[in-house]
């Protein structure tokens, strides 16, 4: 499995750009300003975006990514997510006030614009890529995705916080090779943390305790701009998170 994590910041001003990351060289998860490394020829090879949610941070590349497609596509980017961001995206961004129709352009007949659905513990295969969606713990529908490819199992927690249930979610899964999980906010906004369904590091820490089985790597993902040098500075000092590997 090939994986490239073009963003994984949790908002603006930080090392990277906002949640985006590419499996292979046709499909995306989200479409946050990460997406913006690409080059032209490889947004033109991407075939296939899967969302975890709705919110800007990794939504907010898809509208101006889509742009640049119009003479080089053969078919739809196929958009796969839950309902309930489907919605939101019809609704709020492709509605011909923030930006157009895209399942309407260039025609009706030959959009450049699909949405499929994709519901929790519902499997799907893009290309050889083995999906099987669950719900994260947020302040929207949000969907952690299992993925496996060649013998890997990926795990993205998408934004999420503590809670039994994500840990049970968890542990029905195949032991997993990598999990990139999100820390936010450092332990001191644990009740901001708690507020707006994101995880701090003792956070982070009571989900790997709870998990049957350790995964192989933990990567750490969706720090916030303002925290984040006081996070990389506890991560890199402190014996505790040795084994984590902080994204950048």
């Amino acid at each position: 499995m090939t994986i490239r994590v073009l963003g994984c910041s949790g908002g603006i001003g930080g090392l990277t750009g906002s949640t985006c990351i590419q499996l292979g060289e046709h499909i995306l998860i989200d479409a946050g300003s990460g997406l913006n490394t690409l080059s032209l020829t490889e947004m033109r090879a991407i075939k296939h975006i899967v969302l975890t949610h709705a919110h800007m941070d990794h939504i907010c590349s898809l509208p101006t990514f889509l742009a640049n497609l119009f003479d080089y596509f053969s078919g739809p980017i196929v958009v796969h997510a839950f309902p309930e961001t489907i919605q939101v995206l019809k609704e709020c961004i492709f509605n011909w006030q923030v930006w157009p129709d895209f399942t309407q352009l260039p025609s009706p007949e030959n959009p450049i614009l699909a949405f499929q659905e994709i519901h929790p513990h519902q499997a799907f295969t893009i290309d050889d890529y083995q999906f099987l969606p669950f719900s994260a713990a947020h302040t929207v529908p949000t969907a952690a995705l299992s993925v496996t490819h060649n013998n890997i199992h990926f795990v993205f927690s998408a934004d999420t916080k503590y809670t039994e249930e994500f840990v049970a979610h968890l542990n029905t899964l195949e032991p997993i090779d990598i999990f990139m999980v999100e820390c936010s906010f450092p332990d001191r906004y644990a009740e901001l943390a708690e507020a707006s369904c994101h995880l701090t590091p003792a956070t982070v820490q009571q989900t790997l305790n709870a998990l049957n089985v350790p995964p192989k790597e933990v990567w750490i993902s969706h720090l916030k701009p303002s925290y984040e040098e006081e996070l990389r500075t506890l991560f890199a000092t402190s014996s505790v998170y040795k084994h984590w590997h902080i994204l950048k």
